[in-house]
Order: C-alpha cells, then sequence, then structure tokens
C-alpha cells in the first residue's frame, strides 16, 4: 500500500479519534503536542489535516497529514508511522463492533473532562474525585469531526449514542442529537474488564437529577467483583458506590457493586454472587427513605433463601440521607463507622422501621393547624442526625456526633413538607 493510497483510506478524524481526541463543533481541539488549555489545532476534513497555530507548539508552522500526526504523537520514525496507519485502516464495515465503539468514546470523554469546568465543578460538589474514579464528559460534540467517517456515525446510531432529528444541518449535512449531552459519564463492565454500556448524569438538570443509562444496559459498575471477593456492598446508585471507591478504603477481600436503583438487582447481578466461590457476606446499603428499606425488604429474603451460608447485613442510613449526601454534613470517617455498626438483616426490624416513619408522618399531617412543641418535634434517635419537624418544614441537623457536643460545626438540610 503507497503513502497517498494510505492517505486516502485513513482520515484525519479517524486518526484523532484512535487517540481519543474529538474536534468541538468548530472543528478545533486542544493540541495534543503541548500545553494547550483553550483549542488551538485546526482540523481540515477536505485536506485530511491539521494544523496548530499556537507558536509554543513544537508542530507550529506544520500541515500535519495523518502520518505526520502519528509520528508526532508516537515520537516515531515515518516508516514506523507508515506501519500504523496501515495498522488503522480497517475493512469496510457499517457495524462496528459495541465494546470497540464504547471504548473509544469513553476514552474521549476522559480525555473531555479536563476542558470542563462545570462538570469538574459538579463532582467536587457531590464530592466524588476523578483520580479515584473512571468517570468522563460528554460536551455533545464528540461526532463533529467524524462526519465523514461513515462506519462511526452508522455505529453511532445503532448503539444509540447518535439520533438522527430527522433533518439537514446549516452545511447540508444530517443532523444528529448526541445521547447524554452535558452529562458525566460512567462505564459500565463486563466480566473481562471491558465497557460494555454507559451512564449520564445531567450536570446542568440537577434539580431534577436527569440520568440515562445507553439502550441495551448490560454491565456492572464499577466492575465485576474479584473471585477472592469475601464481602460484597450492594448501593443504591451509581453516585452512590463512586462515592464509596472515593472515600472508604475497603479491606482487599471487600469490593463495592451498584444497583441500578431500588429495583435495579438485575439477571447479572445474580449471576456474579453466584459465581463468588469465598463470598461470606452481602451487605446492604439502600438510602434512608421509602423505597430504599422497601428494596431491602424485596431483596434481603430472596438473598438469604438462594444463599442461606451468606450473612446478609444492612446499613442503617440516616432519614433522608443516601451515601453520598452523608458526606454534606460530615466528615468521610461516617462512611467507615457506619460499615462497622452494620447488623445482620431483620425482617421484623425493617417493617418496624416503615411503620415508624409512617406514623410519624401521619401525626406531623395531624398536627398542621397545632402548635408546635419542640419537645414532641425534635427526633434525636440518630447519633449522626436530629430531626425537627415543622409546620412548614422538615429540619435535618446534620455534622456532629452525640458523644462529641462541643462541636459547633453542623448543616441544616430544610425539606418543605
Amino acid at each position: 500500500m503507497t503513502i497517498s493510497q494510505i492517505k486516502s483510506q485513513l482520515t484525519i478524524g479517524a486518526v484523532l479519534r484512535h487517540y481519543g481526541h474529538m474536534a468541538d463543533k468548530n472543528s478545533r481541539l486542544c493540541c495534543p503536542f503541548h500545553d494547550d488549555k483553550t483549542p488551538s489545532m485546526q482540523v481540515y476534513a477536505k485536506t485530511n489535516t491539521v494544523y496548530c497555530f499556537s507558536t509554543s507548539c513544537e508542530t507550529h508552522g506544520k500541515s500535519l497529514d495523518v502520518i505526520d500526526f502519528i509520528m508526532h504523537k508516537e515520537k516515531c520514525s515515518k516508516h514506523e508511522a507508515i506501519m500504523k496507519a496501515k495498522q488503522m485502516i480497517q475493512p469496510q464495515q457499517t457495524d462496528l463492533p459495541r465494546i470497540a465503539v464504547l471504548t473509544k468514546i469513553f476514552k474521549t470523554f476522559s480525555n473531555g473532562l479536563a476542558y470542563s469546568k462545570p462538570a469538574q465543578e459538579y463532582l467536587q460538589s457531590r464530592h466524588l474525585d476523578r483520580d479515584k474514579i473512571a468517570v468522563g464528559y460528554n460536551s455533545g460534540q464528540f461526532h463533529y469531526v467524524n462526519r465523514e467517517d461513515r462506519d462511526f456515525v452508522e455505529s453511532c446510531k445503532r448503539y444509540g449514542l447518535l439520533l438522527d432529528q430527522g433533518v439537514k444541518s446549516r452545511t447540508g449535512n444530517t443532523a444528529y442529537k448526541p445521547f447524554g449531552k452535558n452529562c458525566i459519564v460512567f462505564p459500565l463492565k463486563n466480566q473481562a474488564g471491558q465497557i460494555t454500556s454507559l451512564y449520564f448524569r445531567s450536570v446542568t438538570e440537577t434539580k431534577n437529577q436527569k440520568h440515562y443509562y445507553l439502550k441495551n444496559r448490560e454491565g456492572l459498575y464499577p466492575s465485576y467483583p474479584h473471585e477472592t471477593t469475601r464481602r460484597l456492598i450492594l448501593t443504591e446508585s451509581i453516585i452512590d458506590a463512586a462515592t464509596l471507591i472515593t472515600h472508604y478504603q475497603a479491606e482487599k477481600d471487600t469490593e463495592v457493586l451498584t444497583l441500578y436503583g431500588t429495583n435495579g438487582l438485575t439477571a447479572e447481578h445474580r449471576k456474579v454472587i453466584n459465581e463468588l466461590p469465598e463470598l461470606e457476606e452481602i451487605i446492604l446499603w439502600m438510602d434512608g427513605d421509602e423505597a430504599g428499606r422497601a428494596a431491602i425488604e424485596k431483596y434481603a429474603p430472596a438473598l438469604k433463601t438462594s444463599h442461606p451460608k451468606i450473612a446478609v447485613t444492612v446499613i442503617d442510613t440516616a432519614e433522608g440521607e443516601d451515601i453520598n449526601s452523608l458526606l454534606e454534613g460530615h466528615e468521610s470517617s461516617i462512611l467507615a463507622e457506619l460499615l462497622k455498626n452494620r447488623r445482620p438483616y431483620s425482617s421484623s426490624e425493617i417493617a418496624a422501621q416503615r411503620t415508624d416513619a409512617t406514623n410519624k408522618t401521619r401525626v406531623q399531617e395531624s398536627k398542621v393547624s397545632e402548635p408546635l412543641i419542640p419537645g414532641n418535634q425534635l427526633d434525636t434517635t440518630h447519633p449522626h442526625c436530629m430531626i425537627y419537624r415543622g409546620r412548614a418544614a422538615k429540619y435535618l441537623i446534620k455534622g456532629f456526633r452525640s458523644t462529641q457536643l462541643d462541636s459547633l460545626k453542623i448543616t441544616v438540610q430544610i425539606i418543605a413538607a
């Protein structure tokens, strides 16, 4: 294969995508050859080249074709770059493997996180460390530089990453709506550790807590537990699992696995549990609300029945809290403390908690027109949170310990009645 044949068959977009780079809607990207905080590299689809306008770049003044780009990226000889380029040229096909597409897309999302201040601020607000978890950001621009790459576009459509809007753009091309735009992205993995699906959570529509799974969801987060796992912590959401990974240093034989909501113990989860030969304990850590308690009632008995030799324990999450929200008013050490104080599952205790929560709600509703009696409205039964129920709202007073009342630093969460 001659150099001219390579250049005619290998697009600069395909090379950029291979290395995890995607241009924005103006066909620009941050140059990978110098410290570039604002996009200074321009992509020219017609000439199949890129050019960096920064004078501090090692490539400044040079128009890079596909071979030149590979040479600089790999820091190799031209011959080596030509051989690498040949490997990148794939046979024509319209259905790229799902795992291959998602792996490359997620690499792009991971790189994009470094350039998105809103995404970084969102992770910080949720107490998540992007250096400790696999996470990316979807700006919705991953497909612009690859519009001429038919295989890539068709594969993105097939797997739900691009939605055909049925209209033409100003350039005359088909207009696509990217799935999960302005979302942080978490990868779901199969047993081999390959990305098989993606989870998106909006950083712009936080009030509605909008989140999405890619269609035909499969795989687990953060990954399949190791076969030597003895204790398995099941959380209600991906954010909760990511919180534990960030803030809790688990023992080597303890792993975290998220359910997909309170009804999200799937056949894949059950299969994993069945195939852990050394598993001794399943720890259910659900939210402190009616749905969380209902999930424990639903799954704990079923797990005890199917795995009679495995202990099933429960974490008592404060009313109205979840794993992630606990960090709003407490030090991260509260996670280890709650895990230490977990208890064996008891159906009667869970039922009593649900009844108590229901009765408190009824009492509160029946006394709406009565004067507030602080002694009757303040719930101090939980060691990490006091709850004050008023006419207009419920007040959660957090950030202290009952054994350290000399501390005056607290957080008050107000929930409308």
